[in-house]
């Protein structure tokens, strides 16, 4: 592939030159200008697949040329300004460039920019998927029919992203990468299978390779699993599915390294996929407890502490989906299992089929239940305040009536006596009999200050039975008699 290196400082150009050679991209000719006439005619000349264009190095005038000419050869364009302008950002943008670089220039943007460009670009040759190299005999048969015989001179690497989305870029990947010894690259629906003939020993650091230089360009992470040369395994087709048997282990392990046989233990070990009892009540605890930091150790403990061998992976979604299950009796304690804590929910249980890293899983989890505590939490408060001011409201509303009692209020409110009798203590810091006497008394004191009824049509109209009883209880709160808080009404009116 070419490339074509505009720049106006021509030291600088040579620079990006030499940084290109050290990167693993499999460009083979560049060509540095740093005039406009110069580089559209290299362009024409060259046909080159990418362009590394200052555009600062473009006058006025010359500007529509290069448009055409970027146009009409159609390379993929790398642009690059020392400012940091809206019209050079339009101009990059009319270009279709596939970044705009700041300078001063960082070499590792460089690189990723020149990765990406790769990517984007479209070969005038078809690109091979695979390399059908009939000697070697490898094809699809041999990792899905149990006949390609292994005689220790095969080495298979399974590459695997996250995102299964991201194949496609992961073979356009490979088909550039500088293997020391080119295999057999097989595409299939979720991986990459690479089969090497007569591999050298140093597989497993190719692989890693494979890791970084992904990695510099690529945000999904990826993992390889290597299976040397083994006389043990008969067939290209066993060394096939040990691979993938080992390629499960990234569900506890992750992804972004290299996995080798012996360095986990491929069998699973059984496990209860359901809680017992035990568990299922102390779920039921932590929960109502609202206690976050002793369910962020249990499941910590339970499942991020795990050593080989690992339990079956889809056992393990079981016995979280069992967790769910606790979770969803919970939210329908708190009524909260409706609207967006509702699709938060359906959320959670779709992470747990399928998303493919159980940390993942956890702290998906873990952030669930936080906010489903805090609501749980503020809902609690919230009802609790509820049935104080309704109970408050209750007795201010009926207050006159000399029969009110405490029961009728918890009645009304839907409590239990002691419960209310609980809540009001700790919210007002007085009983319901202190509350309903401060109620009365403050009424008969806006009734004498009015003066239209008597002392004991005041008394039988704030709930008093007994008038006697009336104005001892006045002059307990006030250190005065009804009547004599009349008169000193009056003689401050005076």
């Amino acid at each position: 592939m070419k490339i074509v290196i505009a720049e106006r400082d021509y030291n600088e150009g040579v620079a990006i030159e030499w940084l290109i050679s050290t990167y693993s991209i499999p460009i083979n000719k560049v060509f540095v200008t740093n005039t406009v006439k110069e580089t559209m005619a290299v362009i024409e000349k060259e046909l080159p697949e990418l362009l590394y264009l200052e555009l600062d190095m473009i006058p006025a005038e010359h500007w529509s040329q290069v448009r055409r000419s970027v146009k009409n050869f159609s390379p993929k364009i790398i642009a690059v300004t020392a400012e940091a302008t809206f019209e050079r950002a339009k101009q990059a943008i009319e270009l279709g460039s596939v970044d705009l670089l700041v300078k001063p220039l960082d070499p590792v943007k460089i690189k990723q920019c020149l990765r990406m460009a790769l990517s984007l670009h479209t070969s005038r040759e078809p690109i091979h998927t695979f390399s059908p190299n009939k000697d070697e005999g490898y094809s699809y048969q041999s990792i899905f029919l149990d006949q390609e015989q292994n005689n220790g001179d095969i080495s298979i690497m399974l590459l695997h992203a996250e995102n299964n989305k991201k194949i496609s870029d992961l073979l356009q990947f490979l088909t550039y990468f500088p293997f020391r010894d080119h295999p057999t690259i097989l595409p299939l629906s979720d991986m990459v299978v690479c089969l090497f003939k007569n591999p050298t020993q140093h597989t497993k650091e190719e692989a890693s390779k494979i890791l970084r230089e992904w990695e510099a360009s690529n945000i999904e992470p990826l993992a390889a699993v290597v299976i040397p040369p083994n006389n043990e395994m008969k067939s290209v087709y066993e060394m096939y599915k040990a691979a993938r048997r080992l390629l499960e282990m990234t569900f506890f392990i992750g992804y972004r390294q290299v996995i080798l046989p012996k360095e986990v233990n491929e069998h699973w070990r059984e496990i209860d996929p359901f809680l017992t009892s035990a568990e299922q009540r102390e779920w039921v605890e932590m929960l109502n407890g609202f206690d976050k930091h002793r369910i962020k150790r249990w499941m910590h403990q339970e499942f991020l502490h795990m050593e080989t061998p690992f339990p079956n992976p889809e056992k393990l979604r079981t016995r979280l989906t069992s967790i769910l299950a606790q979770i969803r009796r919970f939210m329908k304690t708190y009524q909260l299992d409706h609207d967006e804590m509702e699709e938060y929910y359906m959320k959670i249980f779709s992470e747990i089929l399928f998303n493919r890293v159980l940390y993942r899983i956890v702290q998906e989890i873990l952030l669930f239940l936080y906010e489903l505590l805090d609501r749980a939490k503020t809902g609690e408060v919230f009802s609790k305040k509820d049935v104080i001011e309704r109970g408050l409201l209750y007795i201010e509303k009926h207050y006159t009536n000399p029969d009110l009692t405490l029961e009728d209020v918890a009645v009304a409110v839907g409590r239990s006596t002691s419960y209310y009798s609980h809540l009001l203590m700790k919210k007002q810091g007085i009983s319901f009999r202190q509350y309903l006497t401060n109620i009365r008394i403050n009424e008969a004191k806006r009734l004498l200050h009015d003066g239209q009824l008597s002392i004991k049509e005041i008394a039988y109209h704030v709930g008093f039975r007994n008038p006697s009883y009336f104005t001892r209880i006045f002059k307990e709160m006030t250190k005065i008699s009804p009547r004599e808080f009349r008169m000193q009404i009056r003689e401050d009116m005076e």
